[in-house]
């Protein structure tokens, strides 16, 4: 799932959802439980365990002009003990009838929902009065919901067409905990088995699911059977499917590929009348799609793709197999679109292509591992765009977002990546800037200290030892160690997640016996007048890059300790040393005096991660009390002459920083600053000398 944050973006997946008659039938089983019964209190978080579903069939009726929505849903599940109570999530659910077929056997089952004061994230539970054995069995339930009006679960949105006539919508957001409202279910991510889906709708609607239709059974009063092929194992947060008068545009399905056999069926569906607009978001699929399917080596796990521009969504995107659900800005352009909507339109949807392997096609256990769903498709999403399009500067996207992480993991404040979470209406506190920023930029830091060769074969061992699974960060740690021969990955790695906050390295340049090293020094970062505690040590991959005249070596080393010594492979003195090598790393660095200035007078030989990295380092170790202020001007200088824009115009913002909170009578001192650091370029911008006046 992406955050895509901006001014108007309702990033709130809680609501009050609309009340709904109950639909014509048999009397409806709604009543409400103390907050604990016989066997145990309300599971809070993750249910018991003692039921555990293995398939389940969705058979729904869904009218996008109706309040309203309902179904029968079949649930074949394994009972671990004898139980009279069996746990499961429900939220504004009316049950008409529950059973539990056992051997052929029907046993009448009561529903039971858990007041929203006590359990506000839906959970109920099936009573019955006789035992039911331990082994297979079957629930049944038909129910009826109202649709979510709060841009969750089924929801309904009503959108104006071109002749003002008001078309109804239904489109779905199940992650983290949406299914609980559109079907009855045990709505937990480490839950994974096939779906099989049917939905009856008015004949004028587009009908969507997760995957191809098989066929449609024309039934009473206009209205179609849709019946869909079985999915592959899927946790309930990943269903998906849609009703309402979508524009469909059928696109050339995507060949075959060295790596897949097989083509993907390709379609884009819009709101009525914008079927036009989603071309370029198809026109580009392909590229995108090949290039992280070539990173996994592994074929497109689905049978088909559509790309879902939802007349009304509240994040960026959601990852649905096989239905991926997008914020119409993202996937409806045309040739006035701005270079900027196109680049969202890239990062973005390369970002939920990789959650088809990353996510979904190997699934967290439990939502305390969702950040690494999101921080491997944030990182791998980068990495498939700059590898489709690599003069397109997206290699620094990762890096960016993780600078901007640390400013967030600057505060004392700042929680952990891997946080275990005790109630699960407290879910959404997992899907945050240190989720997806601070994740990615440990696994580009791991990355980089392992070789990109060594993670990928890490990456691909898990992909193939948990295909169609679950896995903890734990797992996945593992996999990364026995992919790479490196065990020492494992803490290392876990050092960084389970922990808050990150370190500074200071390092002092040192030449000896014909040789150059630096020797580091690592603490927690917090700037002068912080509250943040110190006496945390991480296992740090430090990556220093070394400078000899036109010529640089990388030399990397797991600091496992508070110090180390970090020496160069390379005979002779080095002229400066860089210590975070293309700025992989997830911490900030220091220098004493002599290391910046020679790092500051080689600014030339430094890639833009690079540039970028010395920049944060250099204002965060000047807020930390760790650099002379002539030092930080100096280097301030030397960034507002760099090619790089975005190096430059940060130079900048720190001269206005320094106007504002300086005393006045500076001032005048930081607009010739200004003026002696930005003229030169200025004049070339608009052609004028600006040394006066």
């Amino acid at each position: 799932m992406t955050h895509f944050k901006t001014a108007a973006s309702a990033l709130i997946l809680a609501g009050v959802l609309a009340s709904c008659a109950p639909q014509s039938g048999p009397s409806e089983i709604v009543s409400e439980s103390p907050s604990a019964i016989d066997n145990g209190a309300v599971p809070h978080a993750q249910l018991p365990g003692n039921v555990v579903p293995q398939s389940y069939r969705l058979d729904m009726r869904i009218d996008p002009d109706a309040d309203n929505m309902s179904g029968v849903v079949s649930i074949d599940v394994s009972l671990t003990e004898d139980l009279s109570k069996i746990w499961l999530h429900g939220k504004e659910m009316r049950v008409s009838t529950a059973k539990a077929v056992i051997d052929g056997k029907d046993f009448p089952l009561s529903y039971n929902a858990i007041s929203e004061t006590e359990a506000p994230s839906g959970i109920a539970y099936l009573s019955s009065e006789a035992v039911l054995p331990k082994g297979a069995a079957t629930l049944e339930l038909s129910y009826s919901t109202p649709f979510n009006l709060a841009l969750n679960s089924a929801y309904k949105v009503t959108r104006k067409n071109k002749d003002g006539e008001e078309d109804n919508y239904i489109v779905t957001q199940m992650e983290p905990l949406g299914a609980r409202e559109a079907f009855p279910s045990l709505d937990e991510p480490k839950y994974k088995v096939p779906f099989t889906v049917s939905i009856t709708a008015p004949a004028d609607d587009v009908v969507y699911a997760n995957t191809p239709l098989v066929s449609e059974t024309p039934q009473a009063n206009g209205w179609i059977k849709h019946q869909f092929a079985t999915t592959r194992p899927l946790p309930t947060y990943l269903i998906a499917f849609g009703v309402g008068p979508y524009d469909v545009v059928e696109y050339a399905p995507l060949p075959p590929t060295d790596i897949r056999d097989r083509s993907i069926p390709l379609r884009g569906l819009t709101a009525r009348g914008k079927g036009e607009q989603i071309a370029y978001g198809l026109n580009n699929t392909a590229g995108i799609l090949e290039a992280i399917e070539g990173y996994f080596g592994i074929p497109y796990p689905y049978e088909k793709l559509d790309i879902i521009a939802a007349p009304d969504y509240a994040f960026g995107a959601m990852e649905n197999p096989g239905a991926i659900v997008y914020r119409e800005y993202l996937m409806l352009m045309d040739e006035n679109s701005a270079l900027s909507q196109r680049r969202a339109y890239a990062s973005v949807h390369s970002h939920e292509i990789a959650h088809q392997w990353f996510g979904n096609l190997v699934t967290p256990v439990w939502w305390e591992d969702i950040w690494l769903n999101e921080a491997f498709a944030t990182w791998m999403g980068n990495k498939g765009i700059n590898l489709w399009k690599p003069d397109g500067d997206f290699d620094r996207n990762t890096l960016k977002a993780s600078l901007g992480a640390m400013n967030i993991d600057t505060l004392s404040t700042t929680r952990k990546v891997r946080e275990p979470l005790e109630r699960s209406e407290n879910v959404m506190d997992q899907f945050d800037g240190i989720t997806y920023r601070k994740g990615g930029g440990v696994l580009d830091m791991f990355e980089s200290y392992l070789g990109e060769d060594k993670f990928r074969d890490g990456v691909r061992l898990h992909m193939e030892r948990y295909a169609d699974s679950v896995a903890t960060g734990d797992d996945f740690f593992q996999s990364i160690a026995d992919g790479s021969g490196n065990p020492d990955v494992v803490e290392a790695m876990k050092s960084f997640v389970d922990q808050a906050g990150l370190p500074i390295v200071t390092g002092r340049v040192m030449h000896s016996g014909g040789a150059s090293a630096i020797r580091l020094t690592q603490s927690r970062y917090a700037p002068l007048g912080s509250a943040t505690k110190q006496g945390q040590i991480w296992q740090i991959p430090v990556c220093a890059k070394f400078g000899y005249g036109t010529e640089t070596v990388k030399n990397c080393s797991l600091m496992k300790e508070k110090s180390a010594v970090l020496k160069s492979s390379r005979a002779g003195t080095a002229d400066w040393v860089m210590p975070n090598e293309n700025g992989a790393g997830y911490y900030r660095f220091a220098l004493d005096t002599d290391g910046w200035t020679a790092l500051l007078a080689n600014l030339n030989k430094l890639n833009s991660r690079e540039l970028l990295t010395v920049q944060d380092s250099l204002e965060s170790a000047f807020r930390a009390g760790k650099v002379d202020a002539g030092v930080f001007i100096k280097g301030m200088e030397e960034f507002a002459k760099s090619p790089d824009y975005d190096v430059a115009s940060a130079a900048g913002d720190w001269l206005g920083w320094m106007h504002k909170r300086l005393p006045e009578s500076a001032r005048t001192d930081v607009a010739q600053l200004t003026k002696d650091m930005y003229s030169a370029r200025y004049k070339n911008i608009v052609g004028k000398d600006t040394t006066e006046g």
